[in-house]
């Protein structure tokens, strides 16, 4: 019995030894940093209408609003609510007139309209 463990044991043994035949590995291929290309940025989406031109005409239309004010009566600068639907009435359907335009549109409504009835220029 102790020669057959024996012979089982040299015999795995053998086997564990044996190497196997293999192919070679090609070698890798590596390429330069010269040959890669850059990645290219794709530029942020432009805002059609900014802030300044909505501030531009808002003012225009503040400026005009005061000027309605006659020597015995004095308007009051519109409140929040009331700029925002001024502004929406400005921008219309005119898709360029998103809420960037409309804020500079109130901004500038607010400015030109205070301008003209505290009398600054």
């Amino acid at each position: 019995m102790k020669t057959r463990i024996l012979a089982a044991c040299a015999v795995l043994l053998a086997a564990c030894g044996e190497k196997k035949a293999t192919q070679p590995k090609e070698p890798s291929q590596f390429t330069s940093a010269a040959d890669l290309k850059p990645p290219e940025n794709a530029p942020p989406p432009v805002e059609t209408q900014p802030f300044e031109d909505g501030f531009r005409d808002g003012q225009t239309a503040g400026e005009l609003a005061g000027k309605k004010r006659t020597a015995h009566v004095k308007l009051k600068q519109p409140e929040q609510s009331e700029l925002e639907v001024i502004a929406l009435e400005a921008a219309g359907a005119n898709p360029d007139r998103g809420a960037k335009w409309q804020r500079g549109f109130i901004s500038g409504y607010r400015d030109g309209f205070e301008r003209v009835t505290t009398g600054r220029r």
